[in-house]
């Protein structure tokens, strides 16, 4: 049995432009990876068949719909081969929580049926396969520090980036990114910034400039779902957080600590005042140089 991990997605900073004549939007994020996420085992099998377990099992469909199956069907179509074997998807990320899950296990899909079918077929070529299936996919493909530009399908690989250690805090409400787009459409132009990096690659640098730059959709997403300005404003309560924002459309918001010291204390707080939500320790793992693409 092959398995593949399907790390949660974490936007650092997102920018969002005006809404193209294709549909989508433009966008400009740094994102980076969790140590956490979904797990995708997958085996031979007579046709193709999906099972689905784990906390947020029940959160998602196991039928045509699911982007795992229409990653096994895309992939198969592409490379001319009969769409065959047993999924089974353990479901550790909530659905609607903008930490791109569904992309994530559609990418692990396309890698572990890369290897079942045994096509060896190098990321970047899963990667054209994965922006069929969503914008998010191709950047889930490479699951380590990147900068997604386009509708998200165009990814550059960070050349070296540092380990954070940080809370994912999930509050249970669902977020759907339409509406969150819809929100920020109908209100006024936003103000954010772009990451833009200014000092070196260490640690310090990095946070420096993480922290002039945002997340356009924050407040779109507050107005749909008013709980994530709470999740926020109780990462920022007692100053032990470095960096404090939301991920993608949300309603997860996570907070960077200087070591996990802060960060486990910050997480038994926040365990016990607000024991309904999804309150996840995590590193994100960071890279040593490497040439981009």
């Amino acid at each position: 049995m092959m398995r593949e991990s399907a790390p949660a997605k974490i936007n650092l900073t997102l920018r969002a432009g005006a809404l193209r004549d294709d549909g989508y939007h433009g966008v400009d994020s740094v994102v980076v990876f969790a140590d956490w996420g979904d797990e995708l085992a997958v085996e031979p099998g007579d046709g193709l068949s999906l099972s689905i377990s784990g906390p947020h099992g029940n959160d998602i469909p196991d039928d045509e719909t699911n982007l795992v199956l229409l990653a096994a069907r895309t992939l198969a179509m592409a490379a001319g081969c009969e769409v065959t074997g047993r999924l089974i998807l353990t479901k550790n990320i909530p659905a609607g929580a903008g930490l791109g899950g569904g992309s994530a296990d559609a990418a692990a899909a396309l890698r572990a049926l890369n290897r079942l079918w045994a096509l060896d077929w190098p990321l970047d070529m899963l990667a054209g396969i994965g922006a069929e299936i969503g914008s998010d996919v191709p950047a889930c493909l490479w699951s380590r520090p990147l900068r997604m530009t386009g509708r998200g399908e165009r990814i550059r690989l960070i050349e070296a980036w540092p380990k954070l250690s940080a809370l994912l805090v999930n509050p249970g409400v669902p977020v759907a990114t339409s509406q969150v787009f819809q929100a920020f459409d109908d209100g006024p132009e936003g103000t954010g910034k772009g990451f833009r990096l200014t000092g070196g690659l260490d640690r310090a640098s990095v946070l420096n400039d993480l922290k002039v730059a945002t997340n356009d959709l924050t407040a779109p997403a507050c107005a749909v779902a008013p709980v994530i300005a709470e999740v926020l404003a109780e990462l920022e309560a007692d100053g032990s957080a470095e960096l404090v924002r939301m991920s993608g459309s949300g309603s997860t918001c996570f907070a960077v600590y200087s070591g996990v010291v802060r960060r486990d204390a910050a997480a038994v707080r926040l365990r016990t005042d607000h024991p309904g939500w999804l309150v996840q320790a995590v590193e994100f793992p960071g890279v040593s140089a490497i040439n981009p693409v």
